[in-house]
């Protein structure tokens, strides 16, 4: 009977816990308009190549979720890694895993239409299509240094030239990765940033 009692107690427990993330990741949705979707996983090397990070590169993921991605960027690459994110509970996530992993990567409470991204050599967003994606394409126009990368999972930047369409998993044209790149003239000296 005891056991049973301790059992209910953890079990109830486990309950409020997970209403509670999951209150805290709808009114993150709320703030932003943009829902909380975990990255796929199975894509994260595939990314890592076609950005072709280089050591001490500062690498900043808008809406960076729990960090994963970021985190593996700087273990793999030395990477300096930024994330902003609003979502209380992904905030909290993110700083956990930050802790646990021991990694130097920042995470930024922060709406990222407010922050800084001029320091930014990449830029990673898995974001929402309409009107977030064209202030951000306005944002990137005005902020962003010479030759910065931008990679954006599923969803394109409105109005921005020359965009290059990649598929991370190419056999069956899935997982659709969009890139740019600020000033455009890029691709004539560096061999990271030649197109097919």
């Amino acid at each position: 009977m005891f056991l049973t009692i301790i059992f209910l107690f953890f079990l109830l427990l486990a309950i409020l816990a997970l209403s509670f993330f999951y209150f805290f990741l709808a009114l993150g949705m709320f703030r932003t308009g943009i829902p909380f979707i975990a990255r796929p996983i199975k894509y994260q090397q595939k990314i890592f190549e076609l950005m072709q990070l280089k050591k001490e590169e500062k690498l900043f993921d808008l809406g960076c979720g729990d960090a994963t991605f970021l985190i593996e960027a700087e273990k793999k690459y030395g990477v300096k890694s930024f994330g902003y994110e609003i979502s209380l509970a992904a905030l909290f996530v993110a700083r956990l895993n930050v802790w646990f992993k021991k990694s130097k990567t920042k995470i930024i409470n922060q709406d990222f239409f407010q922050a800084d991204l001029s320091q930014a050599d990449v830029i990673f967003c898995y974001l929402f299509p309409g009107k977030i994606m064209e202030k951000l394409s306005v944002k990137f126009k005005k902020e962003l240094k010479f030759g910065a990368r931008i990679y954006s999972l599923a969803f394109s930047l409105p109005n921005w030239p020359n965009e290059e369409i990649k598929y991370l998993d190419e056999k069956n044209n899935k997982g659709k990765i969009f890139i740019y790149y600020q000033g455009d003239t890029k691709h004539s000296n560096d061999t990271r940033m030649t197109r097919k």
